[in-house]
């Protein structure tokens, strides 16, 4: 993964650092820890918010803004809430790898216990009557009338 920084901008009044990049790579989309490990790296900052990285269609590379703070408590008076919850949360990447994880294990499911399931789940969303059969009063009839 290679990180080009296309522009910087210090902002003074929100004493941050506006950073715009773009992100070669191979393979799928880098994760949001990985780049802002890189940046952070680059920029030299202490608290680097992702605010999106948008890959290009057709070609591995990403492009990306980012802002980056002297401190996280900055950080958390300026941004919006679901901004700090996506950069800033503790354990936020373990729940990312265990999603993966799942998604990952769910592949590997041999055919013949997705047939079970799927057969098991076929039975259950069927009615266990028809409506004929809870209808006493027109067995009654018909037998009646015959």
């Amino acid at each position: 993964m290679e990180i080009e920084i296309v522009s910087r901008k210090e902002n003074k009044v929100l004493e941050r650092e506006e950073v715009y990049f773009k992100i070669r790579y191979e393979g799928k989309t880098p994760s949001r820890r990985k780049v802002r490990d890189n940046l952070k790296n680059m920029v030299g900052g202490k608290v680097v918010i992702i605010e999106y990285i948008k890959p290009v269609y057709g070609a591995p590379e990403a492009d990306g803004y980012a802002r980056v703070y002297q401190s996280e408590k900055k950080a958390r008076e300026v941004e919006a809430k679901h901004i700090i919850d996506r950069n800033l949360k503790k354990g936020g990447e373990e729940a990312e790898e265990k999603k993966e994880e799942a998604k990952e294990g769910k592949e590997e499911k041999p055919a013949e216990e997705a047939k079970t399931e799927s057969g098991a789940k076929g039975e259950k969303s069927q009615p266990e009557s028809t409506p004929e059969t809870k209808d006493d009063g027109g067995k009654k009839e018909k037998a009646e009338g015959e």
